[in-house]
């Protein structure tokens, strides 16, 4: 089988997964010469190749004989000076490209990483997102690059026969990653003291081996049909920052919650801290619009009931995101960080 993305957050913990189980994979990566990021997938025991989504002669040559594909790979971030060109056309091209590969390799079954993203941004506590939902309205760039792709492939997959099946997740922690995501770095700047504020908003978070999980659960069930919400514990940025102060208590974590109406100021700031001093875009106004003072709550009843998935703890989970950032982005020498990491 062939997993795209595969030096990626999930995408890494899915063949670590494959191998564990005894699957034959093969590890889609734009440069398979790349040793930091090849020799990583080598050492599972995969085998690294070409699979560029932008590039649909690699495409097709990696999926040549396989009989299952996990379209993992993605843009994932919230930021860029043209969105269009840099998140949506992008995610929505190779997305197409992907299944179009994959029909034409008569790959039986395709497993798509979504994401609640193309579900939603907001729910009340008694009506959560669920699968019937679609995010068709999201300001942002990323989020309506999730809702076009993930309705391109299934209108791909219906128009051709394919077998496909969604996953989409919440926001991702766990171990096993090597770069940052826009839902891994705020651990970085708890553990290095830098988050001075709490934002008023709220995800459902889910641990990426739990991610990794689901995707298996999908592919190896004849009757998976569908989306899959996989979510788990819905947390406020503040309960956040309490469990965080209950298992270090020695980091401090902030207290204060931003008022909602001072989201706007905390977007522009974030701006200057990008545009002087270099720091990652993380609070941007089109965020501010698709999340602020907003609770992203969502169910994954369908995928607990449908195919047995149970989550990993959330407090084991967020111990082991910490651990992980610590060891990987805190306390590492100079000489062993990777470029773009800090």
């Amino acid at each position: 089988m062939l997993v795209t993305g595969a030096n990626g957050h999930v995408g890494y913990n899915l063949v670590q997964l494959l191998r564990e189980k005894g699957y034959r994979v093969r590890a889609g990566v734009r440069d398979p010469r790349d040793d930091s990021k090849a020799g990583r997938l080598s050492a599972l025991g995969a085998e690294p190749v070409a699979a560029d989504l932008l590039d649909p002669g690699s495409l097709r040559a990696a999926m040549d004989g396989v009989d299952g594909l996990f379209q993992v790979a993605a843009v994932y971030q919230t930021y860029a000076r043209d969105p269009e060109a840099e998140i949506v056309r992008p995610t929505v091209e190779g997305s197409r490209n992907a299944l179009r590969a994959a029909q034409e390799a008569g790959v039986k079954k395709i497993v798509y990483t979504s994401s609640i993203a193309a579900v939603g941004s907001d729910a009340p506590f008694d009506k959560p997102l669920t699968e019937d939902d679609w995010n068709d309205a999201a300001p942002s760039p990323y989020f309506r690059a999730k809702v076009q792709s993930e309705r391109e492939a299934w209108a791909y997959a219906q128009a051709h026969g394919l077998d496909l099946v969604t996953i989409n997740p919440g926001a991702i922690i766990g171990p096993g990653f090597w770069r940052h995501t826009p839902s891994t770095l705020s651990f970085e700047l708890l553990l290095r003291r830098k988050l001075p504020l709490v934002l008023p908003l709220g995800f459902c978070f889910v641990d990426v081996r739990d991610v990794a999980a689901a995707h298996l659960l999908a592919y190896e069930r004849d009757d998976a049909r569908g989306r899959y919400l996989a979510v788990d514990a819905f947390v406020t940025m503040r309960e956040l920052m309490e469990v965080v102060r209950e298992l270090y208590p020695e980091l401090k974590p902030p207290r204060t919650v931003v008022p909602r109406a001072l989201l706007p100021a905390v977007a522009a700031l974030d701006c200057l801290g990008h545009t002087f001093a270099g720091m990652p875009r993380q609070v941007t106004m089109s965020m501010v619009r698709e999340l602020g003072g907003k609770y992203q709550r969502a169910s994954s009843a369908k995928l607990r009931s449908e195919l047995g998935w149970q989550p990993i703890d959330f407090k084991q989970s967020l111990r082991d995101t910490m651990d992980w950032v610590r060891g990987q982005f805190v306390d590492v020498p100079p000489s062993r960080k990777e470029p773009g990491l800090g």
